[in-house]
């Protein structure tokens, strides 16, 4: 499957956006942060240390819901950039995008 990049218009990606604020304040949330462990490289962490990381990200038409949200390192965070997550999990395995 190869991912290409949906364009999102501004109101949507602040509508995405606040919704996110709404989830990082649910139980569901705080139960996923007291796991302390990053969703993509299993690394366990405080749970101040988690972010929350969209699967597929806002900007490429990801939503902010419980099934595209996972918590993550700041380090994973930080590399995935925009990708989607498994397109940077391929990156991870050397394995081709497309």
């Amino acid at each position: 499957m190869d991912f290409l990049f949906i364009p999102v218009d501004d109101e949507s990606m602040a509508r995405e956006r606040r919704k996110a604020k709404l989830l990082k304040q649910s139980a569901w949330w705080k139960n996923c942060l007291a796991r302390g462990t990053c969703s993509y490289c299993g690394k366990r962490v405080h749970p101040s240390q988690l972010t929350m990381d969209h699967k597929i990200p806002i900007v490429r038409g990801g939503e902010s819901s419980r099934s595209n949200c996972v918590p993550a390192c700041q380090e994973c965070n930080r590399n995935k950039e925009n990708l989607p997550a498994e397109m940077w999990k391929r990156c991870l395995d050397g394995q081709p995008s497309g």
